[in-house]
């Protein structure tokens, strides 16, 4: 997500890998948490988070903003930011770790934390790595119940409806990137194009998303615009109309939720998780 936002402003950058001594000696002293990306200024300032970097670029560096200024493109650009982050996790982290690919996942995780380690220690940690993300699976949804839903939602729905719009337009509001593209770019590319499986199935099934993920990893010469009138693409609609029916109607609960518990637990920190809320898919 941030990558693409870098290279679709010309903002030139280097690329770090994460390896267990940048975590150690860089990322956790200087953000106190062990997430990526972590985007290092040349004032030595570190941001972590996509949605803090981008919005830090976008103030600082950016010649081609991704924020839309009228009011409907703009809510609806946030809205499929936000559903990137968080409504494609599960997809992303069931197609990534449950279709048989784990030697090569494997390898790709051990190759980064230790690259120099040798192909069977790389798998072998990789491994580890493997075993904490699928320990999450219950925690977000991804259960033998659901499984079945989310493959149908994504499969019939999400990614062929994507599709069709990609086929019209070159981003999700005309012939400009907004944050929305960003969004979709980390579980669409980082996830569900980069692993074999999910890979073979978008090159199959959805010529135009695999198009617009090329678009996304260029620096474009030049850029058109968002739509005029603060036009909403028809072909959006029927994601929109999905998006209001599930995802938005859960992720409304959550201020609710962190209220509740902050009013319980007045002098704690809030965490990364804090509880559990049912939600229906499809």
């Amino acid at each position: 997500k941030a990558r693409s936002y870098l290279r679709y402003n010309d903002i030139p950058f280097g690329e770090v890998l994460s390896t267990y001594k940048v975590y150690k000696n860089i990322i956790e002293p200087n953000t106190g948490v062990g997430f990526i990306p972590v985007l290092k200024t040349p004032e030595d300032e570190y941001i972590q988070d996509t949605s803090y970097i981008i919005d830090s670029l976008e103030i600082e560096c950016s010649t081609r903003s991704v924020m839309p200024d009228t009011p409907k493109q703009h809510l609806v650009a946030k809205l499929f930011e936000w559903f990137g982050d968080e409504w494609l996790l599960p997809p992303a982290m069931h197609y990534r770790w449950n279709m048989g690919d784990d030697d090569y996942i494997y390898g790709q995780f051990g190759q980064t934390v230790f690259p120099a380690f040798p192909k069977f220690l790389q798998r072998f940690v990789g491994k580890k790595v493997g075993a904490k993300f699928r320990g999450f699976f219950p925690k977000i949804g991804i259960t033998e119940h659901t499984i079945p839903a989310l493959e149908h939602w994504y499969e019939k729905q999400i990614l062929p409806q994507l599709d069709q719009h990609f086929a019209k337009h070159d981003y999700l509001l005309g012939d400009r990137a907004s944050i929305g593209d960003f969004g979709l770019m980390g579980p669409l590319f980082a996830h569900l194009y980069t692993d074999p499986t999910p890979k073979a199935l978008t090159d199959k099934m959805a010529p135009n998303v695999v198009k617009w993920i090329t678009r996304m990893n260029q620096t474009p010469t030049e850029i058109g615009d968002w739509l005029s009138n603060d036009e909403i693409p028809e072909t959006l609609m029927p994601i929109l109309k999905s998006m209001c029916a599930d995802f938005i109607s859960h992720m409304v609960k959550t201020p609710d939720l962190v209220a509740k518990w902050k009013a319980e637990n007045v002098d704690t920190a809030i965490p990364r998780a804090i509880g559990e809320a049912s939600f229906t898919l499809d």
